[in-house]
């Protein structure tokens, strides 16, 4: 048994690729769509600053208290930078 073409109400595979090519892209965005907005109210940037300084604080008392120094502790840092420095820019 030979292999044939297949063609159907399409027609041939050519005029498939043809007209697919012609078709207008419809995954390119409209020229003058809008674009999404996010605005942070007062309060809500406060309450970040907030956590960030608290999470800076306990890192503080961490390190002076010498957590890090443990053996455990500085390999698991170690690791986490190294796995940082592996992922592609």
């Amino acid at each position: 048994m030979g292999i044939v073409e297949v063609t159907g109400n399409a027609g041939s595979v050519e005029r498939v690729k043809e007209s697919k090519s012609k078709a207008p892209d419809k995954a390119k965005p409209a020229q003058k769509e809008a674009k999404d907005k996010v605005e942070l109210s007062d309060q809500a940037r406060a309450l970040y600053e907030a956590d960030q300084s608290k999470r800076i604080e306990a890192i503080r008392e961490k390190v002076n208290s010498g957590f890090y120094f443990q053996k455990d502790v500085t390999e698991k840092v170690v690791d986490a930078l190294l796995e940082d420095l592996k992922k592609p820019e």
